[in-house]
């Protein structure tokens, strides 16, 4: 048998490496250089005079010996780091194990009193007998080993002690290690003696026993028990150790699962060297040899129960020890997760998904669940199956950029409340708006856009508008826009800067980069981040990063980091917290959108909030308890479209049912420190908040009363809470008679009239409403295209209370007959034209007016006379460069008229004239469906130029002449061409 007791990795590929072809010349040689070696060893282990101690290694490096072998290595061994790999393993709160990963080897470092006393006599008898007594070298042993070399003709026998091996592979280099010189055994012997000086000799055999190879990528007694028995190496049987002792020889070579029979012929070897060393009988050692041997199979790597978890928990650590580290560290990492509540979140995930899946086309979903007063994260399914390729199931949704829809706008009303914009009663106008808005960096430039400042008219998800709601309602019942008129309030940059303050750091380009669709969900963001933001919610205001990870310890259990919470950071102050908690909590105010047993409404008080993105591609559901977060995505995977699947339908059922399969759990109430007294998950007010009656005029409240924040009181002093939104002013009562049926529309300011309580409208100061000289109510702190956007906003109050009555102030009364036509002139209806608009004088001073006093009223002129063309009011331009495609039944000049403010305006001239002097003339169009619009068609198939010019009501031009190339180029060579045109 030939030698082969080193123990580096790989080393049994290098087998070949130790025959060397006999010769007598070469054989006599190597005999004598090693009577030279023994001789020298002898000299040295019994004096100080031809190797001095400690000359080559120096002091001891390290108090522990997998400290002193790691820095030996990381010095002669250069590699990846931690040079002594280990296997790190991953645990649950609770120690359950949900994980493990190694780098070249499974490893886990042990103490000699955690290792079979049988695996270390097996040990010692095989390959170093007298190892407790000699000096780390046996000069006998090598010059017994030169005889028996030379009479075999080749190299059999190395007799290196164990210190001699452990100095081999700890100090020398690959190359070195074969050497079969007299210098490389004189080096050794002199590197085994001073590690026998500087170590105990418990201390070297740990360290030797831990870097063996025991084959199957098992280092050391721990991993090779495992590996091979499915036990603890200090649990070996005789049997068992001695069959382990025998492979490091051969790792490769006499590895159980792949050459039984070699692994036994060993263990025969190892056992008669037991015998020859006293430690078994004759008898002993044949009953053990046929003692059976029951391998376990390879584990491999422990079951990953939480793979998307366990993989965020190590790209963590590798952003906290390096790249690879914690691989190879032989950490065990004790996390926050529940393994109970992960596996019921992995569970109804992906059987939520299968059943959604028919109806919505929806294949995938992620949720991601935090502990409310630390944001340690409890449960995290990134995907609805891990291990399904065909929705990429191995991409964690749950650290992925996708489209949050309306899930974000709490944090718009948290901003604004938390600036006291508003309070929960304030009134937001949900009427049609249009914004001319600048175009995001990303897209401007492109190419994509004819227009640079294109238009943006929001709506909401049922396609209504709704009148005067209260902050309350409109983001209980999540209508947009109201929500976009609040952020062109708030301001874009202002929401970024709050919403990473409270977690969301994916939003992360610069505000420029988005538009007011942001808090419709326009900017891209990670399930986690918004969860953590809803954590700020729900932590009273107070940010705190998603842990993951509670402690580390090395393979001997000292503690490597403590990672307490961070300190909480205070966002918002407790009453903005709870104000918004309480919105989204309120079932009654959700229930005109999402109805009164939505899957929202839980068994426990619960906010929650939806979004879905406007093409089906994304649902959440995000919301918490008192004493739990939890956030749900559902989608494609490919960013297909769902098949009208929203949040409410998509992500809330999974949410819902974690939820209250949870709360159906008692024994995870303990993790969640959750009281069982149910009165005990009561979303408390805090001490900054104050609940009054004061609900505005007309407006659906909160019942038993609105939350205010004492900041917002002590804003609004002796004007009262609602002052932003509500006033008294002698008013008399706006009629209108259409179709037979006469309503209260709105009210007038008429002095001498009975005091009542009104809506504000927009825009205007407490106690102001006179107009600013033009006609137009007052503009509280906003001048140019601000105070004309909010002009159009009390024009659009103005049209709402005609057509549908709200209890506001429109104003003075001697101004209606100049803002009623404008009002209706925005969005023209076909049912404005036989509309009757009567102040009722005789019923200014009587508090409920009933039916108006026909004889008494003042009625304004009849809107159908007012419905002629409007004539521009300025001068108008193209906008932008003219659109040439394919998008038309034929071959036409398309476009669309906008006043200065982006709004489309009906009934302006305009002119067309092509080569050969032919004119046409339209006006825009007042349709619902294609206001301000014009066409013409182009009758020469030629190429040609169409000059468009636009014309006032006397036929004069208003516009320079705005030239239209047809077939002209390869550029405009399509039959449709478009164009916008701006002016007024």
């Amino acid at each position: 048998m030939k030698w082969r007791c080193d123990f580096h990795p790989g080393e049994e590929d290098r087998q070949g490496q130790a025959d060397v072809p006999a010769t007598r010349r070469r054989i006599l040689w190597r005999f004598l250089s090693w009577l030279l070696v023994a001789g020298l060893l002898a000299a040295c282990s019994g004096t100080n005079s031809l190797l001095p101690r400690t000359s080559i290694i120096g002091s001891r490096a390290a108090a522990d010996p997998l400290a002193a072998a790691e820095t030996y290595l990381r010095q002669y061994q250069p590699g990846p780091l931690p040079r002594v790999f280990q296997t790190t393993r991953i645990y649950d709160r609770h120690g359950n194990l949900i994980g493990e990963t190694f780098d070249e080897g499974r490893r886990i470092w042990v103490g000699l009193n955690r290792i079979s006393p049988y695996l270390i006599q097996a040990t010692i008898a095989t390959e170093d007998a007298s190892f407790y007594v000699n000096p780390g070298i046996d000069p006998a042993r090598i010059a017994g080993a030169a005889i028996q070399n030379l009479q075999e003709g080749e190299i059999v026998s190395g007799a290196s002690t164990i210190t001699m091996q452990l100095a081999r592979n700890l100090f020398l280099g690959p190359e070195q290690r074969y050497d079969q010189s007299v210098d490389r055994k004189v080096l050794e012997a002199g590197l085994a003696q001073e590690l026998t000086e500087l170590y105990t000799k418990d201390e070297i055999l740990e360290m030797y026993l831990n870097l063996l190879n025991y084959g199957q990528l098992a280092y050391g007694p721990e991993a090779a028990a495992q590996v091979y028995f499915g036990k603890s190496a200090a649990d070996l049987t005789l049997a068992e150790a001695t069959l382990l002792a025998g492979i490091p020889q051969q790792p490769a070579n006499l590895n159980p699962y792949q050459n039984f029979d070699g692994a036994k012929n060993r263990q025969r070897t190892v056992l008669d060297l037991m015998v020859r060393h006293g430690y078994l009988s004759p008898a002993e050692a044949d009953q053990v040899y046929a003692e059976p041997i029951h391998l376990a199979g390879d584990p491999g790597l422990a079951p990953n129960r939480a793979p998307h978890f366990v993989q965020y928990v190590l790209e963590e650590l590798d952003a906290r020890f390096g790249p690879g580290f914690a691989r190879r560290a032989g950490f065990n990492v004790y996390t926050s997760l529940d393994l109970e509540m992960q596996e019921l979140a992995q569970q109804i995930v992906a059987e939520k998904v299968a059943a959604l899946a028919p109806q919505y086309d929806l294949s995938n979903g992620a949720l991601v669940a935090l502990k409310p007063g630390s944001a340690e994260i409890l449960a995290m399914v990134g995907s609805a199956d891990f291990y399904n390729e065909a929705i990429a199931g191995q991409v964690n949704v749950t650290i992925s950029l996708r489209q949050p829809g309306s899930a974000i706008k709490p944090l718009l009303y948290a901003a604004a409340l938390e600036e006291n914009l508003i309070s929960p009663a304030s009134v937001l106008w949900d009427v049609p708006v249009t914004y001319t808005v600048g175009l995001p960096t990303a897209l401007a430039g492109s190419g994509a856009f004819a227009v640079t400042d294109p238009i943006y008219r929001p709506r909401n998800y049922d396609n209504r508008f709704h009148g005067p709601v209260t902050a309350r309602m409109a983001l209980a019942n999540s209508y947009n826009v109201p929500t976009v008129k609040l952020l062109d309030r708030l301001g874009v940059p202002n929401l970024l800067e709050w919403a990473r303050a409270m977690g969301v750091h994916s939003l992360n380009r610069d505000s420029s980069w988005y538009g007011l669709s942001l808090t419709l969900g326009g900017g891209e963001v990670t399930l986690l981040d918004l969860t953590t933001a809803f954590h700020t919610l729900a932590n009273g205001g107070f940010y705190q990063p998603p842990q993951a990870i509670l402690t580390v310890t090395d393979s001997r259990g000292r503690v490597v980091e403590d990672l307490a919470p961070p300190a909480p950071q205070p966002v918002l102050s407790p009453a903005t917290a709870f104000l918004v908690t309480d919105i989204l909590s309120d079932n009654a105010a959700r229930t005109p959108m999402f109805g009164a047993n939505s899957p929202l409404r839980l068994s426990r008080p619960a906010a929650a909030k939806t979004g879905t993105t406007s093409d089906w591609r994304d649902n959440w559901t995000v919301g918490y308890t008192r004493y739990l977060v939890a956030g749900v995505w559902a989608g494609n995977s490919d960013g297909r479209p769902m098949r009208n699947a929203s949040g409410i339908t998509g992500a809330a059922p999974i949410w819902h049912e974690f939820m209250e399969a949870v709360l159906a759990r008692p024994e995870l109430w303990d993790t969640l420190e959750a009281p069982p007294d149910p009165a005990a998950w009561t979303f408390q007010p805090p001490p900054d908040v104050v609940q009054l009656p004061d609900c505005p005029p007309g407006m659906a409240c909160r019942q038993g009363g609105e939350y205010f924040s004492r900041a917002w009181l002590e804003l609004v002093g002796e004007e009262g809470p609602l002052a932003d939104s509500v006033e008294r002013v002698p008013a008399a009562p706006i009629y209108v008679q259409q179709g037979g049926e006469t309503r209260l529309a709105a009210f007038c300011r008429l002095e001498g009239a009975l005091e009542r309580t009104l809506l504000r409208m927009p825009g205007t100061l407490p106690g102001q409403d006179a107009e600013d000289g033009s006609g137009w109510l007052a503009v509280e702190g906003q001048e140019g295209s601000g105070a004309a956007s909010m002009r159009q906003e009390q024009l659009q109050v103005v049209a709402w209370a005609l057509r549908q009555g709200a209890p506001v102030n429109l104003g003075p009364c001697d101004r209606l007959q100049e803002l009623v036509p404008a009002a209706l002139a925005l969005d023209r209806e076909t049912e404005d034209a036989g509309m009757r608009v009567l102040v009722d004088l005789a019923g200014a001073t009587e508090a409920d007016p009933g039916a108006p006093d026909l004889a008494t009223a003042v009625e304004l002129a009849a809107i159908g006379q007012l419905a002629g063309g409007a004539s521009p009011g300025g001068p108008y331009n193209l906008v932008g460069p003219v659109v040439h495609n394919w998008a038309c039944p034929g071959q036409y000049v398309m476009g669309q008229v906008v006043d200065a403010n982006g709004a489309p305006v009906a009934g302006v001239r305009i002119r067309m004239e092509d080569p050969w002097g032919n004119i046409a003339e339209t006006t825009s169009k007042s349709g619902p469906g294609d206001y301000g619009q014009f066409d013409f068609p182009i009758y020469g198939a030629g190429p040609q130029d169409l000059i468009l010019t636009v014309l006032d009501a006397a036929g004069n031009p208003v516009s320079p002449p705005i030239v239209i190339p047809h077939k002209k180029d390869a550029e405009s060579d399509t039959p449709c061409h478009h164009v916008v045109l701006r002016g007024g």
